[in-house]
């Protein structure tokens, strides 16, 4: 599972740098057999078909780098992937919730003491109240990234709401934030430059909602919505589902079967013939699992990071 191929990036956990990625992708090419996700499904009931120590590769959120660098990558050395697509991020020049709360917050922390002599910058008490602790007792980023994790608890229009409360207590104070920026994510036009068979299109719904944070309705409409779109803007059959988050249950996963032949989770560890084909783990790669202490792709660091996530399973 890839996030982001690119140098940089405010979550480095999501983040695999350019050249490590064409490095990783050469090994893994030349090691193992690398299936595609369609194939995978077609012989999930004949197990007995599927290529011993095989890998799939799967690709997130649909960021522009997909396009501009996976891409190339991918096709040259003739290796399969599947990108799953937030339908309402594609051709607009829009950020990621949690990038737009990093970039935020990392302006409005230089005004800590206003931020903190104001009783309701946020409207919600308890994401207000918690902000505020969080501010007290961490420092840096690491504020940030436990703000984020504290939000997924929450639905998407409450999120939505805490971001739009810091916008406002921002304009309010004339703290200045840097929202010029290139566009994150891949448009329509590009994706159907794609024409190579070995590439195929899967749904992460419209908005990137945590899905177990939502009612049922909303739910639904996010899973049929999105495989709808992508086979209206593409022309392309869409098969495969990815868990925002990686967050499911029972209830979810029977509205997916309805519309998809699989779904992904975010959970480590291998998949096998036991695996339930509608919470499939897969195995998040990030530059520091794939490089050694000089910033070098590194088999050996690659073997062992796997080694460790298949301990999951």
């Amino acid at each position: 599972m890839f996030h982001r191929v690119t140098d940089t990036f405010f979550d480095v956990s999501l983040l695999v740098k350019r050249k490590t990625f064409e490095e990783c992708m050469q090994y893994i090419a030349r090691r193992c057999p690398v299936i595609s996700l369609d194939f995978l499904v077609q012989n999930f009931d004949r197990w007995e078909s599927v290529p011993h120590n095989s890998y799939v590769v799967t690709f997130d959120d649909g960021w522009i780098d997909f396009y501009d660098t996976a891409y190339p990558v991918l096709s040259r050395l003739k290796i399969p992937a599947t990108v799953y697509l937030t339908t309402g991020f594609a051709s607009l020049k829009c950020s990621y919730w949690q990038e737009r709360l990093d970039n935020l917050l990392a302006q409005i922390f230089a005004e800590k003491r206003t931020l903190l002599t104001k009783d309701n910058i946020i409207s919600i008490p308890e994401i207000n109240l918690k902000l505020k602790y969080l501010i007290l007792n961490s420092g840096g980023a690491e504020v940030t990234f436990k703000f984020i994790d504290y939000l997924k608890e929450f639905t998407h229009d409450k999120i939505l709401k805490t971001i739009t409360d810091l916008e406002v207590f921002q304009e309010r104070h004339s703290i200045k934030v840097d929202n010029n920026k290139e566009r994150s994510f891949v448009s329509w036009d590009e994706l159907n430059h794609i024409k190579d068979p070995n590439i195929s299109f899967g749904s992460h719904t419209v908005n990137h909602m945590i899905l177990t944070n939502e009612q049922t309705d909303v739910v639904k409409e996010e899973i049929s919505k999105s495989k709808e779109i992508i086979e209206k803007e593409t022309e392309r059959s869409v098969i495969h589902f990815c868990y925002p988050n990686g967050n499911n249950n029972d209830g979810i996963k029977e509205i997916v079967a309805k519309s998809y032949k699989s779904a992904c989770t975010t959970k480590g560890g291998f998949v096998s013939k036991d695996s339930d084909i509608y919470s499939l783990n897969r195995i998040g790669i990030n530059e520091e699992m794939v490089t050694d202490w000089r910033g070098n792709f590194s088999k050996y660091v690659f073997i062992y990071s796997i080694f460790i996530e298949s301990l999951k399973a």
